[in-house]
């Protein structure tokens, strides 16, 4: 979204001078930071297709718990294919059970198994050091996709990226059943029967508040509520399934509103994306992906899930992917992201694709 609308400002203002001006207050708006920790700097054409590590980060400044680094409880990858036209989102479960090459300190700094968000803090928080976290992160997840390297890797603090919806005014966000939400403070709702206020199955506009509530909850997802359905998967599937729905929504939105062609409006989305993000693209600018990535369909970007359910093992609640047709199916997953053949994956296996978004 930056880098369109740096390409925006650069092709519709007249003088060489002034959108020099306005890249450099692009550039400058992005924290660029060597977060994949391998230092690669290239200036060369984008190839796809490319794998990039999305984190969303939950840390808020003043935490009452002295939180320095946050949590990373969305962890997505977004693949673009060869031709740089099309995109797939796909979603880690938090708890997805996985060989961490780092446990930090308490394991004496070994491997072992454990959630798959346990990667990032076991070597931040001791640190203090947000790179560690996120190159530990970006281990495990090699070490279960058989993906050589990423190819860039963002850090977005997820409430912050929500006031996006400030932006825009609302966002429209399309529930499968009533919904109570944890985290909603909006009085003007009824109690649903378990004292949390009530959101209307149905597509309706929201503000940024009730959008954030709405994307952080897990809860509601389950054979307790009335209306939930297998398809959109218990607890953290639910919730992933939602934010990959209010990121496609918030990119429509964007197009809709002309924030993508109208050159007056880019300079609040800029700014407003800016101070929520870190990058690692490998020393290239915002604008070189602008160009290179010009010709992604938003629209038809496939939302994907791992293969795997919950489990308890010992009294611990995890996510695994059990032996045999999730196995399968899940190995097929991770080569298809190294052989860009991701578009026949999820046409076989259209039961870990999430539609209707």
């Amino acid at each position: 979204m930056v880098g369109l609308g740096a390409l925006l400002m650069v092709m519709s203002l007249g003088t060489v001078v002034y959108a020099r001006t306005l890249l450099n207050a692009v550039e400058d708006s992005i924290e660029n930071r060597d977060l994949l920790g391998d230092g690669e700097m290239d200036d060369g054409d984008i190839e796809g297709p490319l794998n990039l590590l999305v984190l969303g980060n939950d840390h808020r400044e003043n935490n009452k718990d002295g939180d320095k680094v946050g949590r990373t409880d969305t962890i997505l990858i977004m693949h673009i294919n060869k031709n740089l036209d099309s995109a797939a989102l796909l979603s880690f479960p938090r708890d997805l059970l996985v060989d961490v090459p780092n446990c930090g300190p308490n394991y004496n700094w070994q491997s072992c198994q454990t959630k798959l968000n346990d990667a990032y803090p076991s070597t931040a928080e001791p640190s203090g050091r947000i790179e560690d976290g996120v190159q530990n992160l970006a281990a495990s997840l090699t070490n279960l996709t058989g993906l050589p390297r990423f190819n860039g890797a963002a850090m977005v603090k997820f409430d912050g990226f929500a006031d996006l919806v400030d932006v825009f005014g609302s966002v429209e966000l399309c529930l499968p059943f009533d919904m109570e939400v944890v985290h909603s403070k909006n009085e003007d709702l009824p109690l649903g029967p378990n004292g949390r206020r009530l959101y209307p199955k149905g597509c309706n506009e929201y503000s940024k508040n009730d959008a954030l509530g709405i994307v952080r909850e897990r809860y509601a997802y389950g054979p307790e509520t009335p209306g939930w359905t297998e398809e959109w998967g218990i607890s953290d599937f639910g919730r992933q399934r939602m934010q990959q729905h209010f990121i496609k929504q918030l990119l429509k939105r964007a197009q809709q509103e002309g924030y993508m062609s109208d050159p007056t409006k880019v300079g609040p989305l800029i700014e407003e994306i800016g101070k929520n993000i870190m990058l690692d693209i490998g020393g290239r600018t915002v604008t070189n992906y602008a160009v290179a990535l010009r010709n992604v369909d938003i629209g038809s970007m496939l939302t994907l899930k791992v293969p795997s359910e919950p489990a308890d093992i010992n009294g611990t609640s995890y996510v695994v992917t059990q032996p045999g047709e999730q196995e399968a199916a899940a190995a097929e997953l991770y080569e298809a992201l190294q052989n860009d053949t991701i578009d026949q994956w999820a046409a076989k296996y259209p039961q870990w694709v999430n539609t209707g978004d």
